[in-house]
């Protein structure tokens, strides 16, 4: 799995070098857009970058999300295992299902919400 440690790496590097690209296009847009330049002006003022504080944000998450898997995989991500490792085998198994189906529902359960909140239920409704 050796190839998939390095595209994680290059996921992860791509993502936070496109939100600071975004970030920074953004940032010099709206001081460049403020200067009496004519008609420089006039077009930076018809460049609506409104959206890419909401882009950074998206990458900023899946990066953070693709950054904790490989650090759970390296074992450099920081975990609070202290009461599970203090169980018996058997039920630090039973936990760590139950943590994981907790996972899963919370996960489930945001992504459900921000569709209803988004307006974007057509995939809840039946057919």
């Amino acid at each position: 799995m050796k190839w998939l440690d390095h595209l994680e790496e290059v996921l992860i590097s791509v993502l936070l070098a496109a939100a600071t690209i975004v970030i920074f296009v953004a940032v010099v847009h709206r001081y460049a857009s403020g200067l009496p330049l004519g008609a420089f002006q006039d077009f930076l003022l018809s460049i609506h970058l409104s959206w890419a504080q909401e882009l950074c944000i998206i990458l900023f998450v899946w990066m953070a999300k693709f950054g904790a898997a490989y650090g759970v995989r390296q074992g450099i991500h920081v975990g609070v295992d202290v009461v599970v490792n203090s169980l018996s085998p058997d039920n630090r198994r039973i936990t760590t299902i139950i943590a994981l189906c907790a996972g899963a529902f919370f996960t489930a359960l945001v992504a459900v919400l921000a569709s209803i909140w988004s307006g974007t239920t057509a995939w809840l409704t039946p057919c």
